[in-house]
């Protein structure tokens, strides 16, 4: 028996959820025996000419000096040289630290190390959607996951109504679109989210997770987790849907996937820094790890070594807790401020949905055209905004803007949308 049939294997008999899903790429993918591994086996040798880069004989690079004043203070190993398949082993396993403080106990593999969660998302895609394969993901939501799942992998979207007719969190839509799949699919949960900004209530979580343990299968269901942690009030989904997900699934029947990263939880945007992980362990875990690895390895190899190396120097870093609550506090001020500042769209054409968490709120348009607001509100208010198609919505980007700046945006809003 070879490797991938060793590993498909594997799955068919701890983890059956986790094998009827895999997309034709995801259960044809194994690590090989190539260069980086070639590489690691030979790490011991006085003479080491296996992997394609520059040392000076001695493991250590020979930056030019003009990138070298860039990253004065980092080691030069860490950013000149490949990092590991997979990403830095000393940064996943404090990741892998981080989520056990937030999750407890629930079973999953060591974090594979993503160019950022799009990546994260895509490594789903690829791994368990084929050509017709169902993903149910609801609607407004962030657009990219049509290029990831339907452009890319043909997958076929099956949407839900984020808010009902009256504005409100639509669980009954989502338990209807549950319902509906059929055969192998995938789920994606973005809580909070982006467009709208929301997380459910504990009691619609609930809803939510009791239809997800209760279905019949096979089920991925992949947390998205890019605003992990930022709910903005008490009673509400707090933690990522994973932990609770991974805790209590049968495995003949669901698999939990996380994506998450040091992009908003850690504010570093630019650093590209996401993380891939899977609600198994054991044998089954590291076959579905090793699968991953694969992937990556086929699509962008080994990850960028700057970012990950500050991002463990962050993780590593005792004053980093009272960091995140300042970082936190500050969104919340803003949340608190755009709240207020929404009575100034009493009396007009332009509605709020609700929203308690993330970065954004999404603000209807009852008359007239949410684009062609967007655009008058650029050239007449000096107001940038997103437009949301299909739902004729303006989303507002609170993350992005002071709070004493808040107040006179939505004056500026309300101008436009009555004049």
């Amino acid at each position: 028996m070879d490797k991938v049939e060793q590993l498909n294997q594997t799955l068919r008999e701890h983890a059956p959820a986790a094998w009827a899903c895999l997309s034709r790429s995801g259960r044809a993918a194994v690590t090989l025996v190539g260069i980086p591994a070639q590489s690691a086996e030979a790490k011991e040798c006085t003479h080491k000419a296996t992997m394609g880069q520059v040392t000076d004989g001695a493991d250590n690079p020979v930056p030019l000096p003009a990138l070298a004043r860039s990253f004065a203070g980092m080691d030069p190993r860490s950013v000149f040289l490949y990092s590991a398949q997979g990403g830095v082993l000393a940064l996943r396993q404090a990741w892998s630290e981080r989520q056990a403080r937030a999750g407890g106990g629930a079973p999953r593999t060591l974090p594979l190390v993503t160019q950022g969660l799009t990546h994260g998302v895509s490594l789903a895609a690829e791994l368990f959607c084929d050509e017709g394969t169902e993903v149910l993901w609801p609607f407004p939501s962030w657009g990219n996951y049509t290029n990831i799942f339907c452009q890319r992998r043909g997958a076929v979207p099956r949407h839900w109504s984020f808010f009902d007719d009256t504005r409100r969190f639509n669980v009954e839509g989502f338990l209807a679109g549950l319902r509906a799949l059929e055969g192998p699919a995938v789920v994606v949960l973005n809580f909070p989210g982006n467009p709208g900004g929301y997380a459910p209530t504990l009691a619609e979580w609930a809803r939510i997770r009791d239809a997800l343990l209760g279905h019949p299968g096979p089920l991925v269901v992949v947390c998205d987790d890019a605003y992990g942690g930022m709910v903005w009030e008490e009673g509400l989904l707090a933690n990522s849907p994973f932990y609770e997900l991974a805790r209590r699934a049968d495995p003949a029947r669901l698999l939990p996937m996380k994506v998450d990263g040091a992009t908003k939880e850690l504010g570093f945007f630019g650093g590209r820094v996401g993380f891939a992980t899977f609600g198994l362990d054991g044998p089954a875990g590291a076959a579905l790890e090793d699968k991953a690895l694969a992937v990556v390895r086929g699509t962008v190899s080994c990850l960028s070594g700057p970012g990950q190396t500050a991002v463990l120097s962050a993780l590593n870093d005792p004053d980093l807790p009272r960091q995140e609550a300042a970082f936190r506090e500050l969104l919340l001020r803003r949340y608190r401020a755009l709240r207020e500042a929404l009575v100034q769209l009493e009396g007009t054409a332009l509605e709020p949905y609700p929203f308690n968490a993330g970065f954004f709120a999404l603000v209807g348009v009852t008359e007239g055209d949410a684009d062609a607001l967007r655009r008058r509100l650029i050239v007449e208010q000096s107001v940038g905004l997103v437009s949301v198609a299909g739902v004729n919505a303006l989303r507002i980007a609170y993350g992005a803007i002071a709070a004493q700046d808040i107040a006179e945006l939505m004056r500026r809003v309300r101008i436009a949308a009555t004049g």
